[in-house]
């Protein structure tokens, strides 16, 4: 139904023969929650099962590989009998909730792994990866398809859609995004064929062709059938938005899709956009390909708003609006948004540290969720004995811890030293392309008024607060601090990153900064982005092999990027051996060769952070020493310096066991 603010996100639409309850679509997504076999545990259920109750109107799998031979995938229950039982507990159990569900079929062509499986990757053409980007993590020569291969492969996308109609699926979604096989016999980049698969446009489409008259025969007439397509490829010979126009009519021409779903890429930073792309910059596809067809359209990329979904909408750009990151930070974010509760929501503040873990072979979590993927540990129950709870310190953890225990029943009071809420993200938030880092200082701040949890700003809590307070359980969330470097220099002041950042020291345009970066991930690469956007002349060094080596592909692509087009210097095997009045003298890690850089004003120490725990050990040892004490709990940096995400876990899981 329309609302006030919403006229089109929150009303009914339909593609095909299916009806969906409103525009909000969970397009499909890997999340690593399945077992080899490929069946649907009920952790993923419960992961499907929370989005449906927030609110989505569709939702779609995770792709669905037709073929794991030649694909680098596990074995697929595609290719077995037992998806359909599998599936179809779970296609009920979802459409009891009022959403529809649709399976989304891949094939991944060259961009499979043969190290995986043994054997040989197939596909169009013998051309090498063009999706690896940045940071390569299987390129290999694929097998240039033969026609029985070709043949093959539509008759594993038929059956596969024959098996989704048995399991009770609405629909079906054909992968042909992200350079995985349709997208390859598309692009001239990836298919050099000379015979009728190659060449033309129309040649290159005769794969995509096959396949979804392929899907059509296996699914039927009254089911949907949609495909997932790049707006733009974004690199050097890929398909452009300029081709995708030409693209969707005749793939409209068939007569046999229902939608289509826009995506960007193969690019990581492009198919997943890190926060250095602002919401909503690939809307713009969406609406040029609206001007070509009549098939119904899914807008991605990006749309991290309910006012933004609504937006696009509004503008007829599309007809329905793929909200992935959105719906993982906060599953109920379409029911608050339809109830008028715009503050509640928690936003992605697309840190991309969810893709970070998959590409890493582990399943995928959310900085701002704690609860995604651990739906069935973490609901949040009431306690049958209310306690008061001292939380000590406003960032991440403890306003996270006090959220969770205050919603519990406990009355809570929070101490934060400082005169906002926030923490660390609150500096983090003063580099270029990282301003939604003050999504966290904004939620929890309404949170805290909204559970009524008792907050004192500009004080700093000691264990004589405490003893005042008389608190049951005390929880202790002090932080970290920046580890302060060993270099010592008269001549050339030597800060850290926080230190920048808050803007606690003056920088002119035109000084010269030596930035040596050991964190390994965000801290130093955006504190030299922070320096060369007031004009200063950066140079970062790293021990390792590149600096930011734990940062997410798109990510570290993005910043690398930003870097190098302002001319930042990065070197990377290279430690500060020692500064010689404004002289900083360099090694190589490696060969020991000495450098010198000359003319310095500034250092700046990126070594990440050691924990500020000194409270805690003193209440600790006051309690061991009087044996009288509340429960006490040490929780986020102040436990061990890590990232935002293990803080707001370690506060999620205190709030739920106190």
């Amino acid at each position: 139904m329309a609302t006030p603010q919403f006229q089109h996100l929150f009303t009914p639409f339909t593609v095909g023969s299916v009806t969906v309850r409103n525009r909000i679509v969970v397009p499909g997504h890997a999340t690593l929650f399945m077992p080899a076999d490929g069946l649907p545990t009920e952790r993923m259920l419960h992961y499907w099962l929370a989005k449906a109750r927030g609110g989505v109107g569709l939702i779609m799998t995770h792709v669905h590989n037709v073929m794991p031979r030649h694909t680098g995938a596990p074995p697929v229950a595609l290719q077995t009998d037992a998806i359909v039982p599998a599936y179809r507990k779970v296609v009920d159990a979802l459409h009891e909730e009022g959403v529809k569900f649709f399976l989304q079929l891949n094939h991944v062509g060259g961009e499979g792994n043969s190290r995986m499986f043994g054997g040989v990757v197939l596909a169009p053409s013998a051309v090498r990866s063009t999706r690896a980007n940045f940071l390569p993590t299987a390129q290999e020569t694929p097998h240039e398809m033969e026609i029985e291969d070709i043949d093959e492969v539509v008759e594993a996308f038929r059956q596969a859609a024959s098996k989704a109609r048995e399991a009770g699926f609405d629909g079906v979604e054909i992968q042909g995004e992200v350079s995985f096989m349709l997208a390859q016999f598309m692009s001239p980049a990836r298919n050099h064929r000379q015979d009728s698969y190659g060449g033309s446009l129309d040649n290159r489409l005769r794969f995509a062709r096959e396949v979804i008259a392929a899907v059509r025969g296996g699914i039927g007439s009254d089911r949907v059938v949609g495909m997932r397509i790049s707006g733009d490829e974004y690199f050097e010979g890929g398909l452009t938005l300029d081709d995708t126009l030409l693209i969707v009519p005749r793939l409209e021409a068939t007569g046999q899709l229902d939608f289509i779903h826009v995506g960007a890429g193969p690019g990581a930073a492009s198919h997943i956009p890190p926060s250095y792309r602002k919401a909503g910059s690939f809307v713009y596809l969406t609406e040029a390909i609206r001007k070509v067809t009549d098939l119904a359209l899914i807008c991605s990329q990006r749309v991290n708003d309910p006012l933004i979904a609504e937006s696009v909408l509004a503008s007829g750009a599309a007809d329905l609006v793929s909200m992935n990151r959105a719906i993982m930070t906060d599953p109920e974010m379409p029911t608050k948004a339809r109830e008028g509760r715009l503050e509640e929501i928690r936003h992605c503040i697309a840190c991309n540290e969810c893709i970070a873990r998959g590409r890493i072979g582990m399943p995928i979590a959310c900085t701002m969720n704690a609860e995604l993927g651990r739906e069935q540990q973490m609901a949040i129950e009431k306690t049958d004995t209310p306690r008061h709870v001292l939380v000590v310190g406003g960032g991440p953890a403890g306003l996270e811890a006090a959220r969770v225990a205050s919603l519990r029943g406990h009355r809570v009071t929070l101490y934060e030293k400082g005169d906002t809420l926030g923490g660390q993200p609150l500096i983090a938030s003063q580099a270029p392309g990282r301003e939604e880092l003050d999504e966290v200082r904004r939620y929890y701040t309404y949170q805290m008024g909204l559970q009524e949890v008792d907050v004192h700003l500009n004080t700093e809590a000691t264990s004589e607060t405490i003893e005042q307070e008389a608190p049951d359980a005390v929880v202790i969330a002090t932080g970290s601090r920046a580890i302060l470097s060993e270099l010592t220099a008269d001549d050339v002041p030597v800060v850290d990153v926080r230190t920048i950042l808050s803007g606690e020291v003056g920088i002119e345009p035109g000084q010269r900064v030596v930035l040596q970066a050991e964190d390994h991930h965000m801290q130093g690469l955006t504190a030299a982005d922070f320096l060369v956007e007031k004009g200063c002349e950066v140079q970062v060094l790293t021990e390792a092999v590149y600096a930011g080596s734990q940062i997410e592909t798109g990510t570290l692509e993005t910043l690398y990027q930003r870097l190098l087009t302002k001319g930042v210097t990065l070197t990377p095997l290279t430690t500060i051996k020692l500064i010689d009045g404004r002289t900083v003298v360099t090694e190589n890690t490696i060969s020991k060769a000495e450098a010198r850089i000359q003319g310095v004003d500034m250092i700046v120490a990126s070594y990440g952070n050691e924990a500020s725990d000194e409270l805690f050990r003193e209440v600790k040892s006051d309690a061991d020493s009087t044996g009288n004490t509340p429960a006490l709990y040490l929780i986020g940096d102040a436990s061990a310096p890590r990232r935002l995400m293990d803080a707001i876990l370690d506060g999620a899981r205190v709030g739920r066991i106190l």
